[in-house]
């Protein structure tokens, strides 16, 4: 049988082996067998071959020899029986490690399991809780997290980790993401789990509403860090519905949060703390903004799209609803953000052209892009920036003034393109875009 490319967890890996070499003849699913003539492994025929050894009679020793007895009819025979033979003797004496765990609870094993899988698959809480939950018979948490996964799909995203679905129903019901708290999702009751599960996707569900109508964010590929879902459906699932000044403070904690790179380290136990105080603040006015974060130094920072603060960059452009600085159109940011295309960026001073005159400056600054459509991106290609930044502008006419500002660009008619070399261009956008950054941060622009 020839090899497909299949990739299976280890729930799955398990089903397919009880499936082949387990199951009554009558039950569905995988099953596989051993052609005696061919020499090859096959799935079970439509129609019965005395040659061809369904690998689920394997341990069932009556069918077996009967199998085993009728080869005799074929003038073959000893060939086949002692093919047969061979067969039975790979699988009965294939040794498989076993360790026996007893009396453990599953906080001691799991530790066990993560490093087991540290050279292999590598086991994920997500799959523990699954392991740990299934067993119940009357919640089954895998097939609830593909529920809440569909329905954040019919919004536009999709992708989205069963760990981070996890760690937002533990936020929810236990106000932490912590290990421990995690692992208590195990001893709830079906009943009180459903209902959980049913207030984690409606929270959910409003966060997706957020990031996409408030932050432009239409994928995951664009939001900053996983622990802003995590923080944002926890504050939903408390108060679902946020106005006047709570959303100012959502944007402030938000953009702080992104602008710093707060969830860049610190782990579960950091974003366990943070859940209250951002509910908090949120809700109540309760802190100070700036505990969140401040925007920092811009110019040190390359246009990397998996760096979160590349990414944060990103949405504050899309904030703007920038225009083709080529010809004043409108760029469909929704296009932009859906997933990441670096023909939607473009370098002001492009690389190729920096290269040539062996600029020594950072070419990937985060300074030094905009957003631009791909088709006006080609067209502009590696130009000299002196001269195809002047043709823009006298193109533009009357509108250069406000096509530049959307894309926080320095204004045509107080910065000379003309002139104005790489190293002065980035002062000058550095300040654009810090001012801007600082009115995000303190709520009021969106």
């Amino acid at each position: 049988m020839s090899p497909t490319n299949y990739v299976l967890d280890g729930q799955q890996r398990l089903t397919v082996i009880y499936s082949c070499l387990g199951a009554p003849d009558s039950e569905e699913g995988f099953a596989a067998a051993y052609d005696l003539d061919k020499q090859s492994f096959t799935v079970k025929p439509l129609q019965h071959d005395p040659k061809i050894f369904p690998l689920r009679w394997m341990f069932e020793t009556t069918k077996l020899l009967d199998f085993r007895t009728a080869l005799k009819s074929f003038p073959e025979h000893a060939a086949y029986q002692q093919r047969l033979d061979n067969l039975i003797s790979v699988f009965s004496n294939y040794r498989a490690p076993v360790v026996t765990l007893k009396d453990l609870t599953i906080q001691e094993i799991c530790p066990i399991f993560e490093r087991i899988n540290s050279s292999g698959t590598k086991l994920s809480m997500f799959d523990l809780m699954v392991a740990a939950t299934w067993s119940h018979g009357a919640f089954d948490l895998n097939e609830e997290a593909e529920r809440i996964a569909d329905s954040l799909e019919d919004k536009g995203f999709n992708g989205i980790e069963r760990d981070t679905i996890l760690k937002c129903i533990t936020a929810v019901k236990f106000s932490g993401i912590k290990k421990e708290q995690v692992l208590n999702l195990r001893n709830m009751p079906g009943k009180e789990m459903d209902s959980l599960v049913t207030q984690t996707r409606e929270a959910l569900l409003k966060t997706i509403d957020l990031l996409s109508t408030e932050f432009k964010i239409y994928s995951w590929d664009f939001l900053p860090y996983e622990a802003l879902v995590i923080v944002l459906c926890y504050v939903f699932s408390k108060a679902p519905n946020l106005a006047g000044e709570q959303m100012v403070r959502l944007r402030q904690w938000f953009w702080r949060a992104s602008f710093s790179e707060r969830y860049r380290v610190g782990g579960e136990g950091f974003v366990s703390r943070d859940l209250a105080d951002v509910r908090a603040f949120v809700e109540q006015g309760k802190g100070d903004a700036k505990s969140f974060g401040e925007v920092g130094a811009l110019g040190k920072t390359s246009f990397r799209i998996g760096n979160s603060r590349t990414r944060a960059f990103a949405l504050s452009l899309a904030i703007k609803q920038p225009k083709n600085i080529t010809n004043g159109a409108s760029i469909d940011t929704a296009i932009a953000l859906s997933q990441f295309n670096k023909k939607q960026f473009h370098h002001i001073y492009p690389k190729g052209y920096l290269a040539s005159i062996g600029e020594p400056l950072d070419q990937n600054s985060i300074l030094n892009v905009c957003m631009l459509a791909a088709s006006e991106n080609n067209t502009i290609s590696d130009s000299n920036p002196m001269e195809y930044l002047p043709q823009c502008i006298q193109q533009l006419g009357p509108k250069a003034e406000t096509v530049f500002a959307s894309n926080l660009l320095p204004s045509p008619q107080k910065f000379d393109c003309k002139t104005a070399t790489y190293s002065s261009f980035l002062v000058e956008r550095e300040s654009i875009l810090s001012s801007y950054w600082s009115a995000l941060c303190d709520g009021h622009v969106h």
